[in-house]
Formats: C-alpha cells, sequence, structure tokens
C-alpha cells in the first residue's frame, strides 16, 4: 500500500489541524488589535486641494475640550452639494471627540425627522415649485436649548461674483458656532423707551411682545432702556426717557431704535451714538410721524445717529402705484417692497421660494448723504411707480387716488439699508460696528409673528438681528484656497453652445457619414474576367453550377 494511500485513510495529522486552527485564531486577534489600534489613533489623509478637510490647530483643541454633548443638526438634502463637504468635515471633528452626536435629517426623505427639529428650533420651511423642502438654516449647532444658526452664506463665501469664485468657509463656521454655544454669556438686546415707543411687554398686534418672545426663544436677554414710572395693564412698563450710562449701553450685544413717536432729546441720541461708534450695532426703526396739529412731520432728532449710517430720512409718505408691489386694499400705503441680496436678506430670498414677502405699511423715503465712514447698501426698495408724497397732509384732509406731483420724491425709493462700519481699534471682534435702517414703523408689529400672511416681515427682522447681533471670535484658522464653484455663460455664449451642439456637431457626423459611403462604393464599371479551363470533373459527379449558369450551351453545340 502507498504512503499516499494511507494518508488519505488516516486523515490529516493532529499538528496540521492545530497549526491550521491556531493561524485562523491569530488572524483574528490580529484584525481586533488593529481595529483598536485605529479606533484610539484615528488618522485620516486628506488629498484635496487646500486640504479642504485637514482640521486647524484651533478647531482641534476647541473638539478636545468639550466637556458636554455637542449636537450637530444638518438639514440639507441628499441632493445638495454641500451635504458631502459637510459629512466629510463632520467625520473628521468626530476623529477628535465623542462629544459631538451628529444628526442627517433630510428635509426630503424624512419629513418626521424634519418636523421635530422645526418645532424644536423655530426654523422656517416650506416648499419650492418644484417640490423640494428648503429651509432659513441648513445646519444647527445646540448645546442643550442654545442653538446656533447657520446657512448656506456662513459655510460658503462667494468670493467673485463675475468668476464665481467661492472660497470654503466650512471649519470656520462650525468651530465658531460651537465656541459660540459653549459661551455661557446671554446676549442682551436693549430696545429704547420713554419717547412713545411700544413697550416690549406690550401683546397684540401692534406690540413688541411676539419679537421680545422670539429672542427670548433665542436665548437673549430682552431689555427696555428708560426709567420705568408704573405699569399699564395692556400695554405693559409705563417708561420715561433717561440718558443711558456708557455703561449701560457697553452691555447691550445690540440697541434697538423702537420707532418713537416723540422726538429724542440730544443727550440720548449722542449717547447711542458714542454706542456703536465704541463697537456696538443698531437696528433703526423710524417712520413719519405727524406733529400735534396734523400739518408737518415731526422732527425726531435721530440725524445724528442715522448719518452714521449714511442716510437720512426724508419727510415723505409712500405710496406704492405698482398693483404687482401693492395691496389691494388702502391707496398704496401696504406694500410689499423689492428685496436686494445682501447677507441681511439671504433669509428673506429664500423665503419668497416659498410665497412669503415682506409687508410695510406706512414709511418714508431714505436717501443716502455720502458722509458716512462706509456705503450703505440697500436692503428693500420700491418699485419705479412708487413716489414720497411731500404733502401728505394736504392730501389727507380730501383724500383721493394719490398722484405724484412737483416736488414729490419719484420711485424708486429705498426703505430699508444695511452698513458695516470699519472695526475699531483694540476691538476682539472680527467685524466693525453694523446698522441697519428701515424706515417703517411695522417692521416689529407682532403681527409679523402671528400673521402667516406677514411671515415674510419677520423672516427679514430675524436675519437682521441675527446679523447685527453676531460677534464671531477671531478665530486663527487658516482660509481655505477659493476654487471655481461654476461657469458664467452669457446669452451670446449659450446661443453658440446651442448652434454647436444642434446644427454644426450633427451636420459634420451627417457629412463625415456620406464622405465614408462614397470613399468605400467602386470606382468603375465591373470588368468580366476571363474564364478558366474546366478542370476534369471525377466520375459519378456532375457540375450543377455550369448547368444553371449557361443554360444555353447545347443550343450553340447545335
Amino acid at each position: 500500500m502507498s504512503e499516499r494511500t494511507s494518508h488519505a485513510r488516516h486523515g490529516t495529522p493532529l499538528l496540521t489541524k492545530l497549526s491550521a486552527s491556531a493561524g485562523i485564531i491569530a488572524a483574528m486577534v490580529l484584525a481586533v488589535l488593529v481595529n483598536v489600534l485605529a479606533s484610539r489613533h484615528y488618522k485620516r489623509w486628506d488629498w484635496t486641494r487646500g486640504g479642504l478637510y485637514t482640521l486647524s490647530d484651533a478647531t482641534v483643541q476647541t473638539l478636545r475640550a468639550l466637556e458636554e454633548p455637542i449636537n450637530v443638526y444638518v438639514l440639507l438634502p441628499a441632493s445638495d452639494p454641500l451635504n458631502l463637504s459637510i459629512r466629510h468635515l463632520l467625520e473628521a471633528y468626530s476623529g477628535e471627540t465623542r462629544r459631538l452626536q451628529v444628526q442627517y435629517t433630510d428635509p426630503d426623505n424624512h419629513p418626521a425627522e424634519f418636523l421635530a427639529v422645526q418645532q424644536r428650533f423655530g426654523v422656517v420651511a416650506g416648499k419650492t415649485d418644484e417640490g423640494q423642502i428648503i429651509t432659513d438654516a441648513v445646519v444647527i449647532v445646540a448645546r442643550g436649548d442654545r442653538p446656533h444658526y447657520l446657512t448656506a452664506r456662513d459655510l460658503v463665501a462667494v468670493e467673485d461674483e463675475e468668476d464665481l469664485r467661492s472660497r470654503p468657509r466650512l471649519e470656520q463656521a462650525l468651530t465658531g458656532a460651537i465656541r459660540s454655544v459653549l459661551s455661557t454669556e446671554r446676549p442682551r438686546i436693549c430696545f429704547t423707551g420713554g419717547h412713545a415707543e411700544r413697550s416690549v411687554e406690550a401683546g397684540g398686534t401692534m406690540g413688541l411682545a411676539a419679537l421680545r418672545d422670539r429672542l427670548n426663544k433665542n436665548n437673549f436677554e430682552v431689555v427696555q432702556l428708560g426709567e420705568e414710572v408704573g405699569h399699564d395693564d395692556d400695554q405693559g412698563a409705563v417708561v420715561r426717557a433717561r440718558t443711558p450710562s456708557a455703561e449701560e449701553l457697553a452691555s447691550c450685544r445690540l440697541l434697538i431704535v423702537a420707532s418713537p413717536s416723540d422726538p429724542v432729546p440730544t443727550a440720548e441720541v449722542s449717547a447711542w451714538r458714542r454706542y456703536v461708534e465704541q463697537g456696538g450695532s443698531a437696528l433703526v426703526v423710524a417712520g413719519p410721524v405727524p406733529d400735534s396739529d396734523d400739518r408737518h412731520y415731526l422732527e425726531l432728532g435721530l440725524d445724528e445717529l442715522l448719518s452714521l449710517a449714511g442716510v437720512r430720512l426724508e419727510k415723505d409718505f409712500i405710496f406704492e402705484l405698482d398693483p404687482a408691489h401693492r395691496s389691494t386694499q388702502g391707496h398704496g400705503e401696504t406694500f410689499l417692497p423689492i428685496v436686494r441680496p445682501h447677507p441681511v436678506t439671504e433669509g428673506l430670498l429664500q423665503a419668497r421660494k416659498l410665497g412669503l414677502e415682506p409687508v410695510l405699511t406706512i414709511a418714508s423715503a431714505l436717501r443716502p448723504t455720502g458722509s458716512g465712514s462706509a456705503a450703505p447698501v440697500s436692503l428693500l426698495e420700491t418699485s419705479e411707480k412708487a413716489f414720497g408724497m411731500v404733502d401728505f397732509f394736504a392730501w389727507a384732509k380730501d383724500p383721493s387716488a394719490p398722484k405724484p406731483s412737483e416736488g414729490d420724491h419719484r420711485g424708486p425709493l429705498t426703505v430699508g439699508y444695511a452698513v458695516e462700519l470699519p472695526r475699531p481699534q483694540n476691538s476682539s471682534s472680527s467685524i466693525g460696528p453694523r446698522m441697519v435702517v428701515v424706515s417703517s414703523p411695522s417692521l416689529l408689529f407682532g403681527a409679523n409673528w402671528q400673521n402667516p400672511e406677514l411671515r415674510g416681515t419677520a423672516v427679514f427682522v430675524d436675519s437682521a438681528i441675527s446679523w447685527l447681533s453676531a460677534r464671531p471670535a477671531l478665530l486663527d484658522i487658516p482660509d481655505k484656497a477659493a476654487i471655481v464653484a461654476g461657469l458664467k455663460i452669457s446669452e451670446g455664449s449659450l446661443a453658440s453652445i446651442f448652434r454647436y451642439v444642434v446644427l454644426y456637431m450633427p451636420l459634420a457626423a451627417a457629412l463625415l457619414g456620406v464622405a465614408v459611403h462614397l470613399a468605400r462604393r467602386p470606382r468603375g464599371p465591373a470588368t468580366n474576367k476571363p474564364s478558366e479551363p474546366d478542370e476534369p470533373t471525377p466520375s459519378g459527379s456532375s457540375k450543377p453550377d455550369d448547368a444553371v449558369a449557361r443554360p444555353g450551351a447545347s443550343e450553340s453545340a447545335s
């Protein structure tokens, strides 16, 4: 019997089995150790241009210093180009800390999860004509109930409008948001009082209570300047004018001049101006106010503050005559202003896709003076058919369909401006003082947060307050390289591309096919070759081809 037959009969030796088992166990142990090592020493290779997903030292230190959970809600559809970039960056963030809890919520595919986030943080959302859900915030960073909202503009900065070059700011935005929610400071927003402004406690459609509640929900502390001298059950606290001290104003993250109806003392206006010059931001809301005799407009005394923003308030009353921009009720004093692009209006431009429009009632025109340290940027404008009536009180005695006359201010008229002033020396902020001026008292009405038809105005106010109260810290995070985000094609270039694709390329293919067909076609008449002599045919075989091919051969022979 051979050795091979004996080995097959007795089977595999025990030592070989043990060796194979030991090898398998060793491989499993090695795989476990490799996974443990990889989990403890997280390492990713970033081969993107400019190291887009390579974290800076400032971000790493911020993440490793976290002592409590931070929630990140990403509210982007899967088809959004930003979604993949944010996922890669948050994976790098998660590699530095276990306290970052990330939740991706696709508004289109997971509406129930999105609704829960929307109700918790008050996110404005709606559907476009294509059925896609868009929101005013794409990322929410929260610590407990304290949120920080990030928009698409916060994540990507457009560097060159002509070349469509953009600079990614994902890391700056996310790290800044984490540092913001970690801060124990509760920013204070100060409303002016004592000049016939409405109390922050006053409810109803024209009170400030709805705005105060909105600010409290977003972790702001709301106070009203002035001296409280009484209390009214309907209107809230009764406040008397008082010049605030520099220390009192310094504690305010934002000053809101809440549409005064009485003249403001010069000392108070000067104090407000110094506050802005020293780094504070202000939202100034002031509209046309008649005097006690209903003959002229009241001098509110805000020129010194408005000149800091480089604008002045005209003494007129705006009527919008364009049917597309005015209310069907009234004479045009209630209108829908045209929204101009700016960080303040970004959320509003998104909301317009959902059918939300800002609505203003009673406004005056704002004019740039050219005297400010920075040029103001238009936010809200009327149409060309609007005009500002100067002699409003004469018209009000016998109102009829308003028509512009000589001396009136012709449209388009600006009713909202924004400006960012140069950053003061020794400022800890990366931005300068900011001001937003709107010439309609209806901007702060509580109805904007109560009536769905006025929701567009509420979005504008929320965005303006967010822009004004922003105090981003000086993050030592280097900027990423700018990239070309797209192509800018003019109508002429588009027409040229159309001709090439629809006309020239098919025509060239057709001509090439014709040329190939002509090249393969025989070039001359076919010639009969001389017949070769027949080969001897074996006996018993026949040539049917010859019989068929030459049927008249027998006739020729005969």
